[in-house]
């Protein structure tokens, strides 16, 4: 999945939390525009696409869910997995 700029809601939404990039399967992927050139990041968003392919999309989200609650953003094994790409 290619990335495309966050635009409206999603860009908001970036903005408040402070990240720079979502994954939202099966919608697609969004960055936010000053980072669009950034591999890494771009890298890490669809490493989150290819384990919601993996795993079935709702059973990503509720895993993600699942391991943000229990061990953190920063332990959630699917975000250490995806910086790991």
């Amino acid at each position: 999945m290619t990335p495309r700029p966050a635009r409206h809601i999603v860009r908001w939404f970036l903005w408040a939390t402070g990240f720079a990039g979502i994954s939202l399967p099966p919608f697609g992927i969004y960055i936010i525009a000053e980072r669009m050139d950034d591999a890494r990041l771009v890298r890490h968003e669809q490493r989150h696409w290819q384990q919601a392919q993996e795993m079935g999309v709702l059973r990503w989200y509720a895993t993600y869910a699942w391991y943000s609650v229990r061990y953190g953003y920063w332990n959630n094994p699917l975000e250490v997995d995806a910086r790991s790409a």
